[in-house]
């Protein structure tokens, strides 16, 4: 994991709004590296004295040598500062819920990204299972093939080379370990919608409308769940929101930090 040198609450000294960001399976920090880069375009963080504009810390915790939802919990409450904004893609909004059950009061700001709240079906979950000893034997590992783009991808998107080139340079980097360990941790996750009606800082839900793995519909659900929370869809996207409109991205984040 990687945080600021210190821990800071970000929330009375000025200095920024620390924001925990949590990627998906097979994923790192480059994830938002075009998103964040993306926020120094925008007009709303011309004026750092602007309380309704905050400026932000990012905080990179990476989910790679933990079994469980529950232990990437622990993993990023032992190392985030002491409050933070938090945003979950994918696999990382499963370790989010976790860690609003587990110390709800350090978190100010929730982003949920491409993700759900239900657990697996207990057929889903043998198929994860099964796949996790099959790809475990299986050499050389293929992190991401070209069914799966078509699948995780906006069409527009499926030809873009530099996307297309870091998601299976992030796959590749992690490897086959790791993705054993995230799938079946990700199978073994609690269902947290009867959770969501507990949740009370400012949450916006975001997803992509060409999303195949985890449909919009899913997304709705939970916003209809959660006390206040916000929802968009963002055309032009598919399972990767922050990668493939990292702009409305950005824009979103920044508007639900300023709630």
């Amino acid at each position: 994991m990687s945080s600021p040198s210190r821990k800071d609450t970000g929330h009375a000294n000025g200095d920024g709004v620390p924001v925990v960001f949590l990627s998906g399976m097979l994923a790192d920090q480059r994830m938002w590296h075009p998103a964040i880069a993306a926020l120094g375009d925008l007009d709303d963080l011309d004026d750092p004295d602007d309380p309704a504009k905050p400026g932000l810390i990012p905080v990179f915790c990476e989910l790679f040598d933990q079994d469980t939802v529950a232990d990437m919990a622990s993993a990023v409450l032992d190392t985030a500062p002491d409050r933070f904004a938090l945003v979950g893609m994918s696999m990382g909004g499963y370790a989010a819920f976790e860690i609003l059950r587990q110390a709800q009061e350090r978190v100010s700001h929730l982003m949920l990204v491409n993700t759900r709240a239900t657990a697996d079906s207990d057929a889903e979950r043998r198929r994860r299972l099964l796949l996790s000893r099959f790809v475990a034997a299986r050499e050389p590992f293929v992190a991401v093939n070209d069914g799966m783009l078509d699948e995780m991808l906006h069409p527009d998107n499926r030809n873009d080379a530099a996307l297309v080139g870091l998601l299976k340079a992030m796959g590749d980097a992690c490897g086959a370990g790791v993705f054993k360990r995230q799938n079946n941790a990700v199978a073994l996750r609690p269902d947290s919608m009867a959770d969501l009606g507990d949740i009370a800082v400012p949450c916006s839900v975001l997803v992509g409308t060409h999303d195949r793995i985890i449909s919009p519909e899913s997304h709705r659900d939970m916003v209809e769940a959660i006390p206040g929370a916000t929802y968009h869809e963002i055309a032009g996207a598919g399972h990767y929101v922050p990668l493939e409109q990292p702009q409305l991205f950005a824009r979103y984040l920044v508007e639900l930090l300023g709630r």
